[in-house]
């Protein structure tokens, strides 16, 4: 009863979004991740703005989330699929076939590389993406966006950085309520206060240690800007956030976060995909198998666990 409370009071103090990356690859997929606030604890989504079929996404999601309970996120994306300003437009992040091919090491190599006339062009096409994403997902298709993250957290690389705020400023998004932008690097000491805590896996230490590099410069803008970076919980464990993980981890995360006066996030991939025709590049196999993981399933069972534990059904 005890640990019960515990979990009660702390889903009490601060906001904690519960939330699924990568909606709308496929509708398919987002039924799933929709099921997930149905049957579990989930209200915060991030919408991949490129994919074939945004309107029916959003249809689905306003038919689901009547009331917009959810937290809607742009999920800007320079991984896979199409670029929505159209390949000539910017061609240094596509292949051939005008497809998004650059990858997070390219980026961050071009951040300390790239200068003058070079660099001017590569901000360029960069502010003309995001341009064309936050169009898409607010103008052409309104999904009322409140905070904005990225596909493998492209967002947190500085030049890529400076052109999603530079662009968010712009006259014709002023009328945007932008509230939290994601800095996905979670706090060590909650897991320093478990007393068995769970392995990390070696590829996401390497993940948090690149992201921790930006971090600090990244939120100082933010906050100059008065917009809230929450405490995050999920790259030490991506793909990773299973339910006993998370059971072992939230508390401290939750008090973490209410002792810096602000909410939580915690990242979840619950959406799997079934067959190829669902990807916006079916040439990219790392893709297919970070799509069609099983332990998108583990994730989607946690997220629905988690609404059981704060309801005093599991304890």
């Amino acid at each position: 009863m005890e640990k019960r409370a515990a979990w009660e009071n702390g889903m009490r103090d601060k906001v904690t979004w519960y939330h699924a990356d990568d909606f709308g690859v496929s509708l398919e997929q987002s039924e799933k991740i929709l099921s997930c606030y149905q049957d579990g604890a989930l209200n915060s989504i991030s919408i991949l703005p490129n994919v074939s079929d945004l309107g029916g996404a959003l249809e689905l999601l306003d038919r689901v989330d009547k009331k917009r309970v959810i937290r809607r996120v742009l999920h800007l994306n320079f991984v896979e699929g199409k670029p929505l300003a159209g390949a000539n437009q910017v061609p240094l992040l596509v292949d051939k076939e005008g497809y998004f091919d650059k990858s997070f090491v390219r980026f961050f190599i071009w951040n300390y590389t790239l200068f003058g006339k070079q660099r001017t062009k590569l901000k360029k096409q960069l502010c003309a993406e995001i341009r064309a994403q936050l169009r898409a997902v607010a103008i052409k298709q309104d999904f009322h966006i409140t905070a904005v993250d990225s596909h493998q957290h492209y967002h947190m690389i500085p030049i890529v950085f400076d052109c999603l705020t530079a662009v968010l400023g712009e006259a014709e998004f002023a009328h945007l309520d932008i509230r939290q932008v994601r800095i996905p690097v979670d706090p060590v000491k909650p897991v320093l206060l478990v007393k068995k805590p769970k392995r990390i896996p070696a590829v996401n230490l390497v993940k948090w240690l690149i992201l921790k590099f930006p971090s600090r410069r990244n939120v100082k803008v933010l906050l100059q800007k008065g917009i809230e970076v929450p405490v995050f919980f999920g790259i030490l464990y991506t793909c990773e956030m299973r339910w006993d993980i998370v059971k072992a981890l939230f508390p401290a995360y939750k008090k973490y976060a209410n002792e810096k006066g602000t909410s939580l996030e915690l990242m979840f991939h619950p959406g799997n995909l079934t067959a190829d025709y669902e990807l916006l590049d079916q040439r990219r196999g790392e893709l297919r198998e970070f799509y069609m993981s099983d332990n998108r399933f583990f994730e989607a069972e946690c997220l629905k666990m988690l609404k059981r534990q704060c309801s005093g059904l599991v304890r």
